[in-house]
């Protein structure tokens, strides 16, 4: 070894001597590896032949090692490939430190920078006869690939081998990073198109020259056309725009979640649209993002946030009455079947609690349930309320407005006191049952509906008779009749309802209440003219008044006193009776409380559990009446 090498070098020689290499080694031949050598070498060998046509002169072959120092490629002037295949380098030839000694090709890789070996430089003997110039080649995260080496006789080396070596392994740099780059962003662009398509929003993006360059899957399907069929056509012939959005394209202007009319193949379909022109940092034009989100899906994500969504099942309904039993055999007919409803009344016997029940228990149940008393809305504004307002075709316009029709889209429309509708209103109801479109308040255009209706009225039959009410509408929204009887009608529904309230409110009010045998009975006298609306307020009302655990006659409201009043006569019940009663209605409340549990059932009550067991035995109550299913 020469004294003057590069100290990389002849640390290179320490090595090899400690390792005890003979310098007869020379290059052991291998197998090509896959992976990413095949590549690397794919991608080098336009820039290999560039080289070798840019030196234009004989003399030079050039090969391409791997990351392990493998030799896979040697090309060039055929009087140098044979002298290196002469030397043991025949590809594919592992010419690592450890087999074959110092070479250029495994110090570039080991050092990480560019070598030349020369003639006696060369540990192995078989490899001195050649000049070896190799430069690293690094992948974009800095990471070695591999090596390029320029190879001459050993008599014809020259210190600008080294160089064009550098300059070619820069080159492959350079290619491999632009490939790289090139992958990610086709992986990028896979990934935005697959995030587009899994979009619920429609998206399209129309070019600068007012072409459409992009429509994802949803917004075709909004607007029924073919999303192969009109990408790349001027969106003036492929879409029926809203002329707003073709105002705000040709001003580049933005506009923000503004509810148009976009015209389908079959009918308009409103929808929130948002229209984005997209800017260079230089101010230049690239295009504008429209975005489309069905009316109907923003309407019933608004009714889930606010509540608009019914409550109450058949199992909050309480009473065993024959009248009741028969109400709630009409409303479960009803509510398998998909024709409007007519509940009819008193105020306050729970109209809306059936309203939402045969909601629950119908298949719109996932869908909003919408309410609106017509009685409540002044006469001018009802139309708009229920079919909704159009808005004007410019921004400065006002904005269109849904009504409670299009809201309860997919799901159940209540309507409390129809009978109130104008004749035009009556004539547009109809109308929208009949066709499933409405016309909103000053448009023109159709729109498609899909809602359910249960209505009340009060004396509608009266009102057709009268004809202030139209006897085909009437009709229409009378598919199914439930008649909810009042509380008067439903005997010791009462009791139960009783029972019922005082569990909540002794809840809450975190203490046990009873009405005393007095009370309780002119509550059963009391003809409840407000039903079960009246029961809950004067219930809530009492317990709130005081802090008594039981509740006395004079406690109540002064109109059931009064009905009370007449009932003190000696033919009435005795004291023995009614304290019997409101005893046992007392064990069954503190057992449903306790959930049948005896000794929690007595501490509640007062007593011992001895003394629960004899009361009990005396009422004829068993442990199985404390379980809610048995005592509702």
């Amino acid at each position: 070894m020469d004294t003057t090498s590069a100290p990389p070098i002849q640390r290179s020689w320490q090595r090899c001597f400690e390792r005890g290499q003979r310098t007869t080694d020379g290059p052991v031949a291998v197998n090509l590896p896959n992976g990413p050598s095949s590549h690397l070498l794919s991608v080098a060998r336009s820039s290999i032949e560039d080289l070798y046509q840019l030196i234009e002169r004989p003399g030079f072959a050039v090969a391409l090692a791997d990351a392990q120092a493998v030799l896979m490629h040697l090309e060039g002037d055929p009087a140098v490939v044979t002298l290196a295949r002469s030397c043991g380098l025949v590809p594919p030839v592992d010419i690592s430190e450890a087999r074959t000694g110092c070479n250029a090709v495994d110090l570039a890789l080991r050092e990480a920078l560019p070598f030349q070996t020369v003639g006696v430089e060369h540990y192995s003997a078989q490899l001195r006869p050649l000049a070896i110039a190799a430069a690293p080649i690094f992948d974009v995260d800095g990471r070695p690939l591999g090596a390029l080496a320029i190879l001459t006789a050993a008599e014809g080396a020259h210190i600008h081998t080294l160089g064009l070596a550098i300059a070619t392994a820069q080159a492959l740099h350079n290619q491999l990073r632009a490939d790289q780059l090139l992958a990610d962003a086709n992986d990028q662009l896979a990934e935005l198109y697959a995030t587009l398509e899994t979009m619920s929003e429609g998206l399209i993006f129309i070019g600068p020259g007012n072409e459409i360059r992009r429509i994802n899957s949803r917004a075709a399907e909004i607007l029924g056309v073919s999303a192969r069929t009109v990408a790349g056509r001027p969106f003036a012939q492929a879409l029926a725009l809203p002329e707003m959005v073709r105002q705000a394209l040709h001003e580049h202007a933005e506009l923000v979640e503004y509810e148009l009319l976009w015209h389908g193949r079959k009918v308009a379909l409103p929808a929130l649209c948002s229209v984005r022109p997209v800017w260079t940092r230089a101010r230049r034009y690239l295009g504008t993002l429209i975005t489309i989100r069905p009316a109907q899906s923003v309407h019933q994500l608004v009714q889930r946030v606010v509540g608009a969504q019914a409550q109450f099942t058949f199992h909050d309904i309480i009473g065993q009455s024959p009248a009741i039993l028969q109400a709630l055999h009409q409303a479960h007919m009803a509510a398998g079947a998909s024709g409007a409803v007519m509940l009819s009344g008193e105020p306050g016997v729970g109209k809306e609690i059936f309203a939402q029940a045969i909601h629950n228990a119908s298949s719109r149940a996932r869908g909003p349930f919408v309410r609106l008393n017509c009685a409540t809305v002044p006469r001018t504004l009802l139309g708009s309320e229920l079919f909704g307002v159009e808005g004007g075709p410019r921004s400065s316009d006002r904005p269109g407005r849904p009504g409670k029709i299009e809201l309860a889209y997919g799901g159940l429309l209540y309507l409390e006191e129809v009978g109130v509708l104008s004749s035009e209103l009556q004539t547009g109801l109809l109308r929208a049952i009949e066709m499933k479109r409405i016309i909103r308040t000053g448009g023109v255009q159709p729109l498609p509906i899909d809602v359910r209706i249960i209505v009340t009225c009060a004396d509608l039959d009266r009102q057709v008779q009268e004809g202030r009410f139209r006897a085909d509408l009437a009709a229409r929204l009378s598919a199914f009749s439930v008649e909810i009887p009042p509380l008067r009608a439903r005997g010791d529904d009462l009791l139960l309802l009783i029972n019922h309230l005082l569990l909540l409110l002794s809840d809450r009010l975190g203490r046990q209440v009873a009405f005393a045998p007095d009370a309780l009975q002119a509550m059963r006298a009391y003809p409840w003219p407000g039903n079960v609306r009246e029961l809950e307020l004067t219930i809530e009302r009492v317990l709130h008044s005081g802090e008594k655990s039981v509740i006395d006659l004079e406690d109540l409201p002064p109109a059931i006193v009064h009905v009370a009043a007449p009932m003190r006569t000696p033919d009435s019940p005795s004291l023995d009776d009614s304290n019997r009663l409101s005893e046992r209605e007392a064990i069954l409340r503190a057992g449903h409380q306790s959930v049948g549990h005896l000794g929690r059932t007595a501490d509640l009550l007062g007593i011992s559990r001895a003394t629960l067991w004899r009361k009990m035995v005396r009422y004829g109550i068993t442990k199985a009446d404390f379980w809610p299913a048995a005592h509702t």
